[in-house]
């Protein structure tokens, strides 16, 4: 007997009478579950991926139909992504080219499935987090970090201590969508800037402000551009490869040392990553420039 999974922006009568309907007419071949978005849950540790429809597994599933995505787009291609990787049928196969419309969790799902090394990462909508505070602090522990999907900058960006940190979601916007991810301590932060397929610059972010967490210039971060011959050589790799799972041209890419460990994280990449723009302090723009120059000879 074959799994069908009809999955809906919004289950409503229209919707249970298809799947009344689809469960009659493959009676003995397919069993048909109705199921919405909003109950989605994504897990990423390394090149693992868990992905749930509540309680169920979505590797339960045989073949999934996108039904009424609505307002659950970027959503719908996080999943075709995942669904690719499970080698599970769906329809439509579109929604697997999401692109630049993406969100984070979008970009980090790519990257994990590519074999880099992304940090922990949990997501469910915003009404089920709720529920899942339990789960989360036996998963990662204390401190945690929450990520606004859609902010850049650092912006949206919260340190969970304890329990009660969670109330942070009463003083955001309720459209907001955040995912969570475990914390390493840290003193290093590098941003990559890759141009092409290659790492042109990269700079240490340096917090100035022993109460953030956060490695971001526009938060008070000092930058510390280096020799580009001493960048080590698996951070080079990592960006170049992230850059190119993405296909971004132009990508600001993020990376985290653990203080304990020394491992290398991938924080992100950033398409059209912001520049610092004083000549006499970062070597940002000329290598943008460079970039373009060539660029334009091969199209001579």
């Amino acid at each position: 007997m074959k799994n069908l999974l009809i999955l809906t922006g919004k289950v409503n009568k229209k919707r249970k009478r298809l799947c009344q309907y689809l469960n009659q007419s493959l009676s003995g071949r397919a069993e048909v579950t109705l199921g919405s978005f909003s109950d989605l849950i994504f897990e990423v540790d390394g090149k693992e991926i868990k992905v749930k429809l509540g309680s169920r597994k979505i590797t339960d599933f045989d073949l999934v139909c996108f039904r009424g995505v609505g307002d659950f787009l970027t959503l719908a291609g996080n999943l075709a992504i995942c669904l690719d990787h499970f080698k599970i049928e769906y329809v439509d196969t579109t929604f697997s080219q999401i692109g630049p419309f993406g969100s984070k969790m979008t970009a980090l799902l790519r990257l994990s499935l590519a074999g880099l090394p992304v940090i922990p990462s949990f997501y469910c909508q915003r009404d089920k987090i709720k529920n899942q505070i339990n789960y989360l602090v036996a998963k990662f522990g204390f401190p945690m970090v929450a990520k606004e999907l859609s902010q850049q900058l650092g912006r949206g960006v919260f340190l969970l201590k304890k329990r009660k940190d969670f109330d942070f979601l009463k003083k955001v916007d309720p459209k907001d969508e955040f995912m969570f991810q475990k914390f390493y301590p840290n003193e290093e932060e590098y941003r990559l800037l890759v141009l092409g397929n290659k790492v042109t610059v990269w700079e240490r972010k340096i917090r100035t402000d022993p109460k953030e967490f956060r490695s971001n210039v526009i938060l008070g971060a000092r930058e510390e551009f280096l020799d580009i011959n001493q960048l080590p050589k698996e951070m080079e790799q990592i960006a170049v490869k992230a850059a190119k799972v993405l296909s971004y041209e132009v990508a600001g890419v993020d990376i985290l040392i653990d203080s304990r460990t020394k491992k290398r994280w991938l924080l992100e990449a950033n398409r059209g990553p912001a520049f610092t723009y004083e000549l006499d302090v970062s070597p940002e723009l000329p290598a943008l420039a460079s970039f373009f120059a060539d660029k334009l000879e091969v199209k001579k």
